[in-house]
């Protein structure tokens, strides 16, 4: 099926990074700097590739700029070019996914993304070093799904990968090999070198042919998404460690075994062993389950139902919220009742004020405000039934503190749009 197509010839090298930093910059997606307001879209046709939403321009942008943070390593090392065709396309993918930037609708912040995609051109041209090129791909790949809001995470769990075995041998196993060994090392989807730098929803961006042209629509165009997500997890559990990790792993990194974390995190910017923890854990998502408080998994859905919300879809956002109500929070009711009565009816409250908001269409920025609120409670809860090491306690009150900060910057630039 060609998933490796685009990842030819590359071979990561670990950069290991404060799990507190790639926490904030993956679950949070830059909303500092990316998502202050979304205002109405107004769309650059001419500049748009036909028959693709701005959605699908940005993840076919957020794709290209992994293939240059999982290429570029390989195609030059210590200044000089290692790969002439490899470091051509490299270039290639980083200037044409700033031109597709450049064409998707206007939004605060988008002016200073394509600062950023100008100085990571520059630093390929410049042959710099690997890992800062990698470094600013990532984190101009986080900042775009930030600010166009990308669905990188599903809502409902991750199926199996025995959900793909049939789909992969069909369409797969005939260029990727058994297993994921392949004949040729460029199609090979077993080695971790190559795999510990992509996340779950790099896999499944390119079994999208509107997003990645690595396939074409009669080998994948047919496919749902929650096919491509099953595919995703197959891949992935081709390179994974055999031996599961300790459960102490899991209450020490919670955001590994739930979503949205497990989906968008890439491997290679965590230390060990959350390293090779995550590489098991999204290989075999119907084992983390046990693993999640609900109070937990009530959280990531909060924050992919507010994604939902901020990219315009309130349809979608209330699915999600109304998951994290039934899966997430209600399961761990009684207990947290018991713990914080005063707390659980605070909850209790903001839950149907949040379901009120969205259903009554009240103004966007008081429903990103009760979101936030309500997100600040499930924390708050979950620390409380569930302590966790100080580090994640850290992560947990820097994402507290980046989306308040984040919907201040919101109100303020509201306030500034009237009174223009």
């Amino acid at each position: 099926m060609g998933i490796a197509t685009n990842f030819t010839s590359v071979r990561m090298r670990n950069l290991p990074s404060p799990v507190m930093i790639f926490l904030l910059i993956s679950l949070c997606g830059g909303w500092l700097k990316a998502v202050a307001q979304i205002p109405e879209e107004q769309a650059i046709e001419q500049q748009l590739p036909e028959q693709q939403t701005p959605v699908d321009v940005a993840a076919r942008a957020v794709s290209l700029l992994s293939f240059v943070a999982v290429d570029y390593p390989e195609a030059v090392s210590e200044g000089s070019v290692q790969d002439r065709g490899l470091f051509r396309q490299t270039r290639e993918n980083a200037e044409l996914a700033s031109q597709l930037v450049a064409g998707l609708p206007d939004r605060p912040g988008r002016a200073q993304l394509l600062n950023t995609l100008e100085s990571l051109q520059a630093s390929i041209s410049g042959k710099e070093a690997a890992d800062l090129v990698r470094r600013r791909a990532n984190t101009a790949a986080d900042r775009l799904a930030a600010l166009y809001q990308l669905p990188r995470s599903p809502a409902e769990p991750l199926p199996a990968a025995s959900e793909a075995n049939t789909l992969y041998r069909d369409r797969c196993q005939h260029c990727h090999g058994e297993n994921g060994v392949a004949e040729q090392p460029e199609r090979a989807l077993n080695d971790p070198a190559r795999m510990v730098n992509l996340s779950l929803y790099d896999f499944y961006n390119v079994l999208e042919p509107t997003r990645n042209d690595a396939h074409d629509e009669a080998v994948d165009g047919d496919l749902s998404s929650r096919q491509r997500w099953a595919l995703a997890v197959k891949v992935a559990s081709f390179s994974a460690p055999q031996v599961a990790p300790s459960r102490k792993l899991a209450e020490q990194y919670p955001a590994l075994v739930g979503l949205p974390g497990m989906a968008v995190l890439r491997p290679s910017e965590l230390p060990e062993p959350a390293r090779a923890s995550l590489m098991w854990w999204r290989a075999h998502p119907e084992q983390t389950r046990a693993l999640q408080h609900p109070l937990a998994r009530a959280a990531g859905l909060i924050y992919l139902a507010q994604i939902a919300y901020r990219g315009g879809d309130p349809a979608g956002a209330y699915h999600k919220l109304m998951l994290a109500l039934r899966s997430g929070y209600l399961p761990a009711r009684e207990e947290l009742t018991e713990r914080d009565p005063a707390l659980a009816t605070q909850l209790d409250q903001q839950w149907q004020a949040l379901r009120e908001a969205i259903l009554a269409r009240a103004p966007a920025n008081e429903v990103i405000e009760q979101f936030q609120r309500l997100l600040a409670s499930v924390v708050k809860g979950r620390e409380l039934l569930q302590p966790t090491s100080s580090r994640v306690i850290y992560v947990w009150a820097g994402i507290l503190f980046i989306t308040a900060l984040a919907l201040g910057v919101l109100l303020w630039f509201g306030l500034r749009r009237r009174k223009t």
